[in-house]
């Protein structure tokens, strides 16, 4: 068996997640912070040159099609066909079309179809805590990198889940680790940061920036009769505290920006 048939292929979750991610306020809030923060630590987004971007599990589209609307060259890869759709309908709709180059392929066969070239800019968004194999994903990729490279990783923070556990009295889940009810769109290997960080310095990367993703929206969801701010107002509020300790640690994502050194 390949070492990604076992993972998540969002073929059969596409319209659930399209409609319960990014059609709500988290998945507005996920990606206006997101792109905060990348804009805000890696300059050369901002224009002045042309940057090689690989979008490693690019889903439905959303930051390929902004960095293409910035002016980069964007590879947008996918293991789901059905998402890939979704995402060329995004680049149509935003003009960007002929600056995205779409590849239908398992993140571990990317270095064999994209033998030979290099980027700037590799995202792995959302996608490592769906595999069986996370820090896999992120190895079969070194090839296609070069001395400058950065790595965008955003994963499921199995951090501020346990705490969420905790709070909505699930004290049994919390305990035992049990990540993912059947047919939940919470991720199937959700990880700490601990665990990220040594793989970091054991495979030679430096943490260049960490951000926590979505800390507050969403967290009392189980009293939304008390939840009376905008989504505005949430997006202020996280953009204040999304780089700052401990808030920077228990966001439902974190974000961190890598380097090999």
């Amino acid at each position: 068996m390949s070492s990604y048939e076992q993972d998540i292929n969002f073929d059969r979750y596409h319209k659930r997640f399209d409609r319960k991610v990014y059609r709500s306020g988290k998945g507005f809030i996920r990606l206006e912070v997101l792109k905060h923060d990348l804009l805000n630590n890696i300059p050369a987004l901002k224009g002045g040159s042309e940057l090689q971007i690989l979008d490693a599990g690019a889903g439905m589209g959303q930051i390929s099609a902004w960095l293409a609307r910035l002016g980069h060259r964007v590879v947008a890869a996918d293991i789901s066909g059905e998402m890939l759709e979704k995402a060329k309908t995004c680049f149509s709709e935003h003009g960007v079309g002929d600056k995205i180059t779409i590849v239908h392929s398992p993140i571990q066969e990317l270095a064999k179809k994209l033998a030979g070239q290099k980027f700037d800019l590799i995202l792995l968004h959302g996608v490592i805590t769906w595999m069986q194999q996370p820090f896999a994903a992120i190895e079969s990729l070194m090839s296609l990198l070069n001395d400058d490279s950065i790595v965008s990783l955003l994963y499921f923070n199995r951090d501020k889940l346990i705490l969420k556990w905790g709070i909505s009295d699930e004290v049994k889940r919390a305990i035992n680790g049990n990540s993912r009810r059947k047919g939940s769109l919470t991720p199937i290997n959700p990880l700490s940061f601990a665990r990220v960080a040594d793989f970091c310095r054991t495979n030679g990367f430096k943490i260049l920036s960490k951000a926590g993703i979505r800390i507050f929206y969403g967290f009392f969801a189980t009293f939304p009769e008390k939840i009376r701010a905008s989504q505005q107002d949430y997006l202020e509020l996280e953009l204040k505290y999304y780089k700052t300790e401990p808030y920077a640690s228990i966001g439902e994502h974190t974000h961190l920006l890598l380097k090999r050194v």
